[in-house]
């Protein structure tokens, strides 16, 4: 076992800090808030995939592979802020991949932590579609909402990595090699972290949409498309 598998906390405190502030200043603050989201996400995806292959089972292991989820994540997060329709659509993408690990942990709860790893992945990438394209076609009040529902999972994910067991993790459902992960067991906790989801979700989106000041090439972007 890895050490960051040991310790997902360390990932946990980085969702902590950056759901809160994605989920309320997204429309506000948006190409710097959507670079941050990409980095977050580029790490998490690099660090998933080598817990998956047990390429941080050592000390030396984990801190190259930290080292580089970290250049990755910077140098995604500059490629996308030369853009505004390709931060919309990889805004648009992650809300999306997001959305599809909700729905298949809300199925796995629903179906006594039936966890096929078909089904996540399928979710995942097809709401990963359907996102990057409503993003980019839709406009500002999809921005308000992906902003939100990005920065809420992240902050509801960073409780279950403080106390993990009770929901579906990426890095165990990347290293299945059959039908699913038989070893998860669903509790209060599970439906618990969901109404942090929830509560979240509604209060940032509530806020973004009352007091939520568009960032000025945001606006820029709708008012010329």
């Amino acid at each position: 076992m890895g050490w960051l598998y040991e310790n997902e906390w360390c990932i946990g405190v980085i969702y902590l800090i950056a759901g809160p502030l994605i989920a309320i200043f997204g429309v506000s603050m948006f190409p710097y808030i959507v670079a941050s989201l990409v980095a977050i996400f580029m790490m998490g995806l690099v660090c998933g995939l080598a817990l998956a292959f047990g390429w941080m089972a050592s000390t030396g292991g984990t801190i190259a592979v930290l080292c580089v989820a970290v250049i990755l994540g910077v140098l995604a997060g500059c490629l996308v802020r030369r853009r505004i329709k390709w931060m919309l659509g990889v805004l648009g993408l992650i809300s999306g991949f997001f959305a599809g690990g909700l729905i298949f942990a809300l199925i796995s709860a629903m179906a006594g932590g039936w966890t096929a790893v078909w089904a996540y992945y399928t979710f995942s990438a097809l709401l990963a579609i359907v996102g990057c394209v409503l993003a980019i076609y839709i406009g500002l009040p999809l921005v308000m909402i992906c902003t939100s529902f990005a920065g809420s999972y992240l902050f509801m994910r960073s409780w279950t990595l403080f106390f993990p067991g009770n929901w579906p993790s990426e890095a165990e459902m990347m290293s299945a090699k059959d039908d699913g992960v038989d070893s998860l067991e669903m509790t209060g906790l599970f439906w618990l972290y969901f109404g942090i989801f929830i509560v979240s979700f509604a209060c940032t989106l509530t806020y973004q949409c009352k007091k939520g000041v568009p960032n000025k090439e945001l606006d820029d972007h709708f008012q010329s498309a």
